[in-house]
């Protein structure tokens, strides 16, 4: 039963190709586009992070900087909240989008060594392959590892949408399989569970205002 599944798989497969040939160079044109993407994205980060010239607070605003600019935080936020995104108050949704940028930021800044006082860390960024997510050719996946002085840290993916301008858009960013999204999608349902929205808010205020 699986081998003639996987038949008719393979099959159905061979008839959208033959009905449109020009479905895998597409797939690989926007992979290759997100790839190219996230490699400016991670270069501009890593200039960031390895400048000597930068304190750690000044690294935190520029990395803040560079996620407004290429990420969509009103989709992240959305994600994050979940089922609960559609009791957020609309006089409130600007407020929670910066306390999402502000948290992520803090987040993303933490996995960098910013301890003054240990030897000088250089970090990299290798990005390797691209996949499709989802069947709108719309969302897609780049897994890749981060590097600490050459050595692996941990693995990295990141998770990108092409918005109703075409424009490419980071929505989470995982790493070492954690993904940041996700994670905070179950702090924040625990906690929504036993409180409002407007107390999350509160809470988020007081941690990254």
């Amino acid at each position: 039963m699986k081998y003639l599944k996987n038949v008719l798989f393979l099959l159905s497969f061979i008839i959208i190709y033959i009905l449109n040939p020009n479905i895998l160079s597409a797939n690989t044109d926007i992979c290759d586009n997100t790839i190219s993407f996230i490699n400016n994205i991670s270069n501009e980060t890593l200039n960031i992070v390895n400048s000597e010239k930068f304190t750690s607070n000044q690294k935190r605003y520029h990395l803040s900087d560079l996620l407004v600019k290429n990420a969509d935080f009103k989709t992240m936020g959305k994600v994050v909240l979940g089922r609960y995104s559609r009791k957020l108050p609309k006089e409130k949704e600007d407020q929670y989008i910066r306390l999402i940028q502000n948290m992520v930021t803090q987040m993303i800044h933490s996995k960098f060594d910013t301890n003054v006082d240990e030897v000088k860390a250089t970090y990299a960024i290798k990005n390797r392959n691209c996949n499709s997510k989802g069947s709108k050719n719309r969302e897609f996946l780049v897994d890749g590892d981060l590097l600490k002085n050459n050595s692996k840290l941990t693995s990295i993916r990141w998770w990108i949408i092409i918005n109703k301008t075409g424009e490419y858009k980071v929505i989470d960013i995982s790493l070492a399989g954690v993904s940041l999204a996700l994670q905070k999608r179950e702090e924040f349902s625990s906690f929504l569970s036993k409180n409002s929205i407007d107390d999350l808010i509160n809470n988020l205020s007081e941690k990254f205002e």
